[in-house]
């Protein structure tokens, strides 16, 4: 599997990855992460979970990082490709460029993932990044290439992709939600970080995202005004990390929420964080659906969310959250109220997400789409050699 960012740095593709690598040796498949090396200080070479992960030189900031990052991972690829029956690729960048043109024989297999849609996805960035279009022809020689939704798969129809496999996310089965543990999971983590301290029933709303442009954190951050005037020991937990970190810390402490909302950084494991929380909260106005979103909704949180296509097939309005107008703060603002004040209302929307996560969305349903698919594509591969 190959990721421009991994663990220790964590967000949505590196979550991804993470669970995937992990599924993947659990069912007996030797598993190996190409990733960067962020820091001359973090070792070459280290286990994570039950997964080698190789850190190579070069991260991919741009210009000379960026080049020598793919030079040394298509230098890799080429030595070690007796190793693997298919190489993964988690988007449809530079590493897909790099790794794509490293094996053009086709043997081992490539295949390449396109996590996001729209403003945010690969496609868009291939219409706009130098030397897009090149990365672009490239990569739609490659052996498979994996689509998260429909939507990804009609934008990568339209740009000429074929060979588009549809395997979504997928969430682990997680204990319900009770009181219970919601009030062990709070202790917990204000034992760990005193940010995350809470009142016993004070409610609280968690948002898990890179915090980067256009994912509407700011208009978050401004929608919790008129909701810390109205219940002031409520919280706002911002977990993540990312270059927007500084601005969103500025902005929290201008408008007089340090008390209220948090930035406690990165988690590696989220599942206390949704136990603890009352409803999930994703404001981005294009990124769609996301690994977080899929495990708040296996934990049984309501969801309020963007109204994006991406979403549309994940969350049904009124039934598992509600879905809201992109940058409309108001409304934000009205259904986080609107679920701290109906309690039973936000347990019923929790408990339908639970369920449609469990019957649609199942880590082992995912993991078992992309081992038969590597199969195929390695036997296919094998017969063209024999």
């Amino acid at each position: 599997m190959v990721t421009p960012r991994y663990w220790p740095l964590v967000g949505d593709t590196e979550r991804v990855t993470s669970r995937l690598a992990n599924e993947f040796c659990a069912r007996g498949c030797s598993t190996t992460i190409l990733t960067a090396r962020w820091h001359n200080d973090w070792p070459e070479s280290v286990i994570h979970r039950h997964a080698v992960v190789k850190r190579l030189p070069g991260s991919p900031r741009g210009g000379w990082t960026t080049f020598r990052y793919m030079r040394a991972l298509a230098r890799w690829v080429r030595e070690h490709h007796k190793e693997f029956d298919v190489i993964y690729v988690m988007n449809l960048r530079q590493d897909a460029y790099a790794v794509v043109g490293a094996l053009q024989t086709g043997n081992p297999p490539v295949v390449l993932r396109a996590q996001r849609a729209c403003a945010t996805g690969d496609i868009h960035w291939q219409e706009h990044a130098r030397f897009g279009h090149r990365i672009r022809r490239r990569c739609q020689i490659a052996s498979a290439i994996v689509a998260s939704t429909h939507v990804c798969s009609d934008e990568l129809l339209r740009a000429g992709y074929s060979s588009i496999h549809q395997i979504g996310y997928g969430a682990e089965e997680m204990e319900p939600r009770s009181a219970a543990s919601r009030y062990h999971a709070r202790t917990a983590l204000a034992d760990v970080n005193q940010d995350l301290e809470v009142a016993e029933f004070a409610p609280v709303a968690v948002c898990v995202d890179r915090f980067t442009e256009g994912r509407g954190l700011p208009e978050l951050i401004r929608a919790w005004f008129p909701i810390a005037e109205r219940w002031p020991s409520a919280k706002l937990w911002l977990i993540g990390d990312g270059p927007l970190r500084d601005s969103l810390y500025e902005a929290v402490v201008d408008l007089g929420l340090r008390q209220q909302i948090a930035l406690p950084g990165s988690f590696d494991e989220l599942s206390e964080l949704y136990h603890a929380a009352d409803v999930f909260v994703s404001p981005s106005p294009d990124y769609g659906t996301s690994q977080a979103v899929i495990e708040a909704m296996a934990a049984g949180l309501p969801i309020i969310a963007t109204d994006t296509p991406d979403m549309r097939e994940l969350i049904d309005d009124a039934t598992h959250g509600y879905l809201i107008p992109a940058g409309n703060t108001n409304a934000m603002a009205g259904r986080i109220a609107h679920m701290f004040e109906s309690t039973e209302l936000a347990l019923q929307f929790g408990l339908a997400a639970r369920r449609r996560a469990t019957e649609c969305f199942s880590l082992d349903r995912v993991v078992d789409q992309h081992i038969s698919l590597f199969q195929q594509l390695a036997r296919s591969a094998s017969r063209g050699n024999a």
